[in-house]
């Protein structure tokens, strides 16, 4: 599979995502392995933090690329990342972070029991 930067997919997802898409944005080498950057658009993510009560974007997530490969189910377009996609990378970078090699689902679902 060629995953390229400003590719938009789908993704299998949650049954409570109502249009899961994420978006590649960077590519990345480190010692474990490739980092694929995205963003994801279109889920449900419930944070009582909010006003609406849920987000529904996740603007930068870390994912190894086999995690993405597997999971990615239809090749939708180009599409732009998130505008905080920026925000998160650095964050990301300071934190000397890892990467996910769940599916992007798994992350989602992590994310959302955070937040409670």
């Amino acid at each position: 599979m060629q995953l390229e930067i400003g590719q938009e997919w789908r993704f299998a997802a949650r049954p409570t995502d109502p249009d899961p898409r994420l978006t590649i944005v960077r590519f990345e080498s480190s010692a474990s392995g490739e980092v694929v950057h995205i963003s994801v658009r279109g889920v449900r993510i419930l944070n009582p933090r909010v006003p609406a009560g849920a987000v529904s974007e996740v603007p930068h997530l870390p994912m190894s690329r086999a995690a993405v490969e597997q999971r990615v189910t239809e090749l939708v377009g180009r599409a732009e990342p998130s505008a905080l996609f920026s925000e998160g990378y650095t964050e990301w970078q300071r934190a000397d972070g890892g990467f996910f090699t769940v599916p992007v689902a798994d992350c989602l679902t992590l994310a959302e029991r955070a937040l409670r």
